[in-house]
């Protein structure tokens, strides 16, 4: 009899650590995360590391997420370049994603800058404006 004694015991004890184990998971909301720091792009040229912190902190640039995210400015959160900035075959993904915020008769997605030409546009615009960060292509395409 005190094996079977023993071994309730142990499923009891087993039980309450579960039940505890559980309840201190659920009990603990998970942190939401923090906006990407780094971000990394794959290119035909090499990939390209992204500093966010560089950019948006008082100890670096100091910009505003939308000194860079320039569209839409009223949104809670901003959207990732390629929703907007696609290759043509995309055209169809992005008139959708441009249809929720504007009427199709208002743009020209012919006239939409791929991503990769907004990017360079946006980011080597910015370097030779403040004269500050890499402007030369092997600055940035890391291979």
């Amino acid at each position: 009899m005190a094996p079977t004694k023993e071994l309730k015991l142990a499923y009891v004890v087993a039980s309450i650590f579960l039940i505890v184990g559980v309840l201190c998971y659920a009990g603990y909301s998970a942190k939401p995360p923090d906006p990407p720091l780094r971000m990394v792009y794959q290119t035909n040229a090499g990939k390209v590391l992204f500093d966010h912190q560089t950019h948006t902190s008082a100890m670096g640039y100091a910009l505003d997420c939308y000194d860079c995210h320039h569209h839409p400015e009223d949104a809670e959160e901003s959207l990732a370049c390629g929703s907007c900035h696609g290759a043509p075959e995309d055209h169809e993904r992005i008139a959708q994603t441009c249809n929720e915020c504007h009427d199709p008769e208002d743009y020209d997605l012919a006239e939409v800058y791929k991503r990769s030409d907004a990017l360079h546009e946006q980011c080597i615009g910015c370097h030779e404006q403040y004269g500050a960060g890499p402007m030369a292509c092997a600055a940035c395409h890391i291979l």
